[in-house]
């Protein structure tokens, strides 16, 4: 593509994403237009708030940058007159997936709305959310004092109330986009413009409707002005006549014209990159390669774009190893060409480690309407998953031919690096003794270091892309990760400050990780500033635990502890309270696919699947980091994130934290998500030792989340429930029996409070711990003998629900509680005593599920 249709596609995608923002200025009463609003005015634009626009874009937007061009573009597409009016009208109406313009008149002014959760509106688990909740209007800032009721959804807001937040956001709004402009006033680069602009509108429009008059209140103007700006930019390339261009505008609803294309991409080999490092090394190490899929990820859609000359705008999620996009229903054979370089690059690199797989659908213009785009989403998943089965099937056969041969000879433990097992001839030892692997010591040096004290990630873009291999180029000695991310044109630095970075020779782009850093930086004509979220949660030894756990940990591990270092595992697993053990937490959305797929049925629009994935992403690369970080605050700091994103999370730390933190996490997802019910998670926690290899913990996490994820339950009304569970010390249960809604007095409803009764009872010696080994015993004698049952078929009733089934386990049971109430005299105690008899008796088939449990947690949990 010539450089004057690149220009054209980055100015249509600025006018679309400027197309509503004059909707705001209405709101928050900034109505100061630069024509009197009378029949003239409106017979030239067609609503105020598309004047208001046009004069925002005239305010807001550099001339240097076209703006004059921008403010007609985006001002007209009410009233479409010219070619690139009515690409930004179709843009607009293929986001928004309407069929008819729902909005015969501009909204009032007096009645601004907020915006609906997301979840408000999406069936899950057959289900609806029988709540209608609000997002909050304020910017989007989620520093670690954040609370869950300061944003999450709520009731509505009272009308001043809420008039007055659309008053400070478009002031706050129009400030930071007045110091842009200034930015790029002698000149500028457009595309970093755009993207400053695009993190601005996530900021302060995050919760902003789009629309809400005549209409359902559910995407915010951020989703759709990205949206319709990446659909402006595809449509700036399109090869239809002004005539076939306006017809399709007019009508696109049944069109089969192909307008554009998605685009989807999923890292493979992530499991087996991650898992199989050693421990020597493993902390640093560990979050340094989690990351550095991170950014690969990243890296790979952002280079796809730059190789098909389409701006950010035009990504529509990234995260959790996989990236969705929009390009040209013309781009298809340059996207297989790119497909093939990828190959090629990460092959060089990775030796067949990872595999990226790319595949693409077309989407014609009717596929943006009646709900349709679920389904084509659901059939580019499934493409991407027969890529996978046939990874790197793109290269040349000549290529395909080496990926078989001997690597090396192999078996030298000389040449080994200690940390990945593979052999390489620059190994060399380094302290304390141990042989790495230059691509090992990065991930730990120059990636996982770093990061715990990183406050801007910095992205440097190459002014011209490298040239692409033609074939493979095999290495004799390992990569380090920026060696492959600058294949790509890219250069990344992980930066607690920016003073020591040298000037950048193209684009920046500076992403700070807290509110404070962000704070601190300033747009420039090469540089674009925003907010990243990311779950950054690296514990550091303190001085404290040196002073309290120094010299333990050097007797165990042979080691002195380095204050500032990042806290080693073997640390955290003497931080756990009771038997000295580490957790491992794997955790995921549950039915996430079906999801996407079928949960807004007909309501399914492009904008609303991206306000979906940016609403699940939000919680797990933001909210999750709060909860980690408010509970090292409060716990000592030893929980450690290794990940969280996309719609999944892999934490490790002190097991009895870890525990409590995947409580945290299922306890907030609630309101979150409006209150839906069917919106869940399920978890899997297993109890490691500091020796334990770490790959194979994170394997049996997975498969405890598995075993939550393939369990069956029933409610107290009888109805019956899959997966919403958690797996921990081996016993599956639903999270509504396991305790993730703590009570405040005592209750024996769940595990967790019926272990906190437990375990009260042996910090106070009220009871020995013979009688919960006792607990513990019955119920294995019970699981014994139900595990019999099932095998023999006889464990469920006609009604096929588990069936009541009474043993020996019952009456022992009452009669050591019986004994206990006439030892004890304390009348709280007997209180307690008298109640968990009385629930047991009258469900004890039930209860014993976590009984169990909760007395082997106890156990564990008071453990000297």
């Amino acid at each position: 593509m010539s450089e004057d249709r690149r220009e054209r596609a980055l100015k249509l995608a600025l006018a679309g994403l400027l197309h509503d923002i004059g909707k705001v200025a209405l709101r928050a009463g900034d109505t100061g237009a630069s024509r009197t609003w009378d029949a003239e005015a409106k017979q030239d634009y067609g609503r105020l708030h598309a004047l208001l626009s046009h004069d925002v874009v005239a305010t807001l937007v550099p001339p240097t940058l076209g703006g004059e061009e921008i403010k007609h573009w985006a001002g007209q597409h009410h009233r479409p007159y010219q070619r690139e009016h009515y690409i930004v009208r179709l843009a607009d109406r293929l986001s928004s997936g309407e069929r008819t313009e729902t909005e015969k008149e501009d909204e009032p002014a007096t009645q601004p709305k907020q915006l609906l959760s997301i979840f408000s509106v999406i069936q899950a688990d057959g289900e609806d959310n029988p709540h209608s909740l609000y997002w909050p209007l304020r910017p989007l800032d989620l520093n670690d004092g954040a609370t869950a009721g300061q944003w999450f959804p709520a009731a509505e807001w009272d009308s001043k109330r809420v008039a007055q937040a659309y008053g400070k956001l478009w002031g706050d709004f129009k400030n930071q986009a007045l110091t842009l402009k200034q930015a790029h006033s002698n000149g500028g680069d457009l595309e970093t413009y755009l993207e400053t602009l695009l993190l601005l509108m996530q900021r302060y429009f995050w919760s902003v409707p789009s629309a809400y008059y005549r209409s359902l209140p559910d995407i915010s103007l951020y989703d759709h002005s990205r949206m319709t700006a990446a659909l402006a930019a595809v449509l700036a390339g399109t090869d239809l006549s002004d005539g076939q261009l306006m017809a399709l505008a007019q009508a696109p609803e049944s069109q089969d014209t192909e307008v554009a294309l998605l685009v989807g991409g999923d890292l493979s080999g992530v499991q087996d990159f991650i898992y199989t490092i050693t421990s020597r090394g493993a902390t640093s190490a560990l979050r340094g390669r989690s990351f550095y899929l991170q950014l690969l990820t990243e890296a790979t859609a952002r280079y796809i774009l730059r190789r098909l000359d389409l701006p950010i705008t035009n990504l529509v999620y990234v995260g959790g190893g996989n990236f969705y996009l929009l390009a040209r229903a013309s781009d298809k054979t340059a996207l297989e060409e790119i497909r093939r370089d990828l190959s090629h690059i990460l092959y060089t690199h990775h030796r067949g480690d990872l595999y990226m797989a790319v595949a693409c659908l077309a989407l014609p213009a009717r596929d943006f309407f009646a709900g349709r785009i679920s389904a084509r989403w659901q059939e580019l998943g499934e493409h991407l998953q027969a890529a996978k089965q046939r990874r790197f099937s793109e290269l040349a056969p000549k290529d395909l031919l080496s990926l078989f041969a001997p690597q090396g000879h192999g078996g030298n433990e000389a040449t080994e690096c200690q940390v990945c097992g593979r052999e390489y001839e620059d190994v060399e030892v380094y302290e304390p003794g141990v042989r790495k692997c230059k691509a090992c010591l990065a991930f730990e040096k120059e990636v996982g270091d770093p990061l715990r004290k990183a406050c801007y990630l910095v992205w440097d873009f190459e002014p011209t892309l490298p040239t692409p291999p033609t074939s493979l180029a095999l290495r004799d000695r390992s990569s380090p990760w920026s060696e492959v991310l600058r294949s790509m044109g890219l250069h990344v630095h992980i930066e607690q400050a920016l003073n020591g970075l040298h000037p950048p020779k193209g684009r920046r782009l500076v992403l700070a990780l807290d509110e404070a850093s962000l704070k601190s930086v300033r747009p420039a004509s090469n540089v674009a500033v925003g907010r990243r979220f990311l779950v950054n949660v690296s514990p550091i030894v303190k001085r404290e635990d040196v002073q309290g756990f120094g010299e333990a940990y050097k007797k165990q591990t042979g080691q002195d502890l380095q204050e500032g270092s990042i806290k080693p595992f073997a640390l955290m697993e003497m931080q756990a309270e009771g038997i000295k053990r580490l957790g491992v937490l794997r955790m995921d959305v549950d039915n996430l696919g079906h999801l996407f797929s079928q949960g807004l049925g007909q309501k399914a629009t492009l904008s609303r699947v991206a306000a979906l994935s940016f609403a699940i992403g939000l919680y797990f690369e933001g909210w999750v980091g709060v909860l980690a970080q408010q509970r090292n605050r409060k716990h000592g700091d030893c929980v450690y994130a290794i990940y969280s994103g996309g719609d999944d999370l892999f934490f490790v730390g002190a097991w009895d934290q870890v525990v409590e933190l995947a409580m945290d996490i299922r306890r907030d997802l609630i309101p979150y998500a409006a209150g839906h019910p069917g919106v869940h998670a399920s978890a899997g926690v297993v109890l490691i030792s500091g020796k334990y290899p770490l790959a194979q913990g994170a394997r049996d996490a997975g498969q405890a989340e598995e075993r939550a994820k393939s369990l069956k339950w029933w409610d107290k009304g009888g109805k019956a429930h899959k997966k919403d569970a958690i797996c921990f010390l081996g016993r599956a249960l639903p999270w509504s029996r396991f305790g993730y809604l703590l009570q405040e007095s005592v209750s024996f409803e769940t595990a967790y409070d019926t272990r906190v009764f437990l375990e009260g009872l042996l910090k106070d010696k009220s009871a020995n711990r013979a009688f919960v080994r006792l607990l513990i015993r019955l119920d294995e004698r019970y699981q014994e003998e139900i595990e019999k049952r099932r095998r023999a078929g006889k464990d469920l009733g006609a009604d096929r629900r588990p069936q009541a089934f009474w043993g020996p386990w019952n009456w022992l049971f009452e009669y050591y509680l019986a004994r206990m109430e006439r030892m004890y005299q304390k009348e709280q105690l007997l209180q307690n005593l008298r109640t968990l008899r009385s629930e047991m008796r009258a469900t004890f088939h039930q209860r014993i599920e976590w009984v169990g449990l909760a007395a082997r947690w106890a156990e564990l949990k008071t453990r000297k």
